[in-house]
């Protein structure tokens, strides 16, 4: 249909269009009328996102997650945990024989928690809208009566920020029992590490602070006695090899020939041989001076062998005690050894007692600081959600809007009056025009018979156009 054929139907059959226009926004009166009048109360609270935890001091929510923090705030608003702390502040739930007790027996049949069902009829009732790009969320409640309106979205507000506060501090008090049961445990292990690392002190007689000195003194000792059997090992290899020279001519062996008593019976041995020789070629073998010089001689031959038999037996008594002190100093050194490796073994057992303790400690304070912020946590009273508006009764009512619902049905009406228009169209047809009988009947035009002033004698229409009613001759 073309637009000048459609706008000569609708010029044609006004009354219809207008008629059902009418219609419809006499029906959206009817409607406004009947719908009761609600009156929204309106609360606002803000969600601080930004300021530092003061326990903490890091960020309560990251930059990023502010947008999804902010939706499930307004979840928690909705959740039944909230609209449950409103019931029982605001008494909603009528008790068996009311009204509304009757409803909910109707709607469920007695299934179900009656108190969920209260409150899922309450959340129809509430809205509850964030901020764009804000931490503001906008709490909103419809009711007949205005002042109840307010009571409820500012109980709403209450049970939130209740129910938000609650929700920061059961943690905290979760684990402040937690962290108080650990706290104990772990307090009774650093106890039982001390008592061992005091009973091992005394059961070996360690003392803390002294316990490295005498570990140093006992080394140094070690060290000394070691030194002692170096030099008692040289001594007694000198001596050893002066015994075997000795052994071996002991005649010239130094100690012999450097032995003051054999040096000096020597000397005078070799005297009294040379007074001995030049009284031989002046006296005579058979002199009596001779024969007594010869006797003295004899003698001193005598004592000089007894004096290198002592030199050797000395020798051999010091090898003897060389050798004695090596073995003494030995047992010493390896008594001390031992002693040494003993305290070693006790530092090392007290050093694992004493880093048994330490851990033990370390762990406990850890915990112990932990349930104490966490005890901390548990007791404050403020939370990051901020009033920003409380609900009053308001003074004009939200629902219905008369304006809007004849808007919407004139906007709705316009296109169902064309298609109404349309319709009887389509079960009445005209020739509005010389081109609908070729495009109408399909029939070639043999004339045109000019509009005639009076009106109502023929069969023609309102305006003087002939129905397509009949056959088509």
């Amino acid at each position: 249909m073309t637009p000048d054929r459609l706008m000569s139907v609708l010029w044609d059959r006004w009354r219809s269009a207008v008629l059902t226009l009418v219609a419809i926004l006499l029906v959206a009166t009817g409607v406004t009328l009947l719908q009761p009048r609600l009156f929204a109360a309106t609360a606002m609270v803000l969600l601080d996102t930004q300021t530092p935890d003061a326990l903490s001091g890091t960020a309560q929510v990251q930059p990023l997650q502010a947008a999804a923090y902010v939706a499930a705030q307004v979840e928690v608003v909705l959740s039944e945990r909230v609209l449950r702390r409103v019931i029982d502040a605001e008494k909603l739930a009528d008790g068996p024989g009311s009204e509304q007790h009757a409803r909910w027996l109707r709607a469920t049949e007695g299934n179900g928690d009656y108190v969920t069902w209260v409150a899922d009829q309450l959340r129809k009732r509430l809205e509850v809208r964030p901020g764009k790009e804000s931490g503001v969320i906008t709490i909103a409640f419809s009711s007949p009566d205005r002042a109840k309106a307010a009571r409820v979205a500012n109980a709403v507000m209450k049970a939130y920020i209740d129910t938000a506060l609650e929700m920061r501090i059961e943690p905290a008090r979760h684990n402040q029992a937690l962290f108080t049961g650990q706290s104990d445990a772990l307090r009774g292990r650093l106890e039982q590490a001390q008592q061992r690392l005091s009973a091992y002190q005394r059961e070996h007689g360690l003392i803390a602070v002294g316990q490295e000195e005498r570990l140093d003194i006992e080394t140094a000792r070690l060290n000394e006695l070691s030194t002692q059997l170096v030099q008692l090992q040289a001594l007694a290899g000198d001596s050893d090899n002066r015994q075997r020279q000795a052994r071996a001519n002991l005649e010239s062996a130094p100690d012999v020939l450097n032995h003051p008593g054999v040096a000096g019976l020597t000397a005078e041995l070799a005297r009294q041989e040379t007074r001995l020789s030049e009284m031989r070629t002046r006296l005579g073998d058979q002199h009596p001076g001779i024969l007594e010089l010869e006797a003295n001689i004899r003698q001193l031959r005598s004592q000089r062998r007894a004096e290198v038999e002592r030199v050797k037996d000395s020798l051999g008594i010091n090898d003897n005690v060389n050798q004695g002190r090596i073995a003494q100093m030995r047992a010493q050194l390896e008594a001390q050894r031992a002693r040494v490796l003993q305290m070693k073994a006790q530092r090392d057992e007290a050093v694992v007692l004493q880093r048994d303790v330490q851990n033990a400690q370390a762990a406990y304070d850890a915990i112990a600081s932990r349930g104490a912020q966490a005890a901390l946590e548990s007791r404050r009273n403020l939370t990051n959600v901020s009033v920003l508006k409380v609900a009053t009764p308001p003074a004009l009512p939200t629902s219905p809007k008369p304006l809007v619902n004849l808007s919407v049905a004139l906007i709705l009406g316009l296109p169902l009056a064309v298609a109404v228009v349309m319709f009887r169209e389509q079960r009445d047809r005209r020739l509005r025009a010389a081109q609908d009988v070729q495009d109408l009947l399909e029939l070639p035009l043999l004339v045109e018979i000019p509009r005639v002033a009076r009106a109502g004698h023929d069969r023609r229409g309102a305006f003087g156009l002939l129905p397509l009613r009949g056959s088509r001759a």
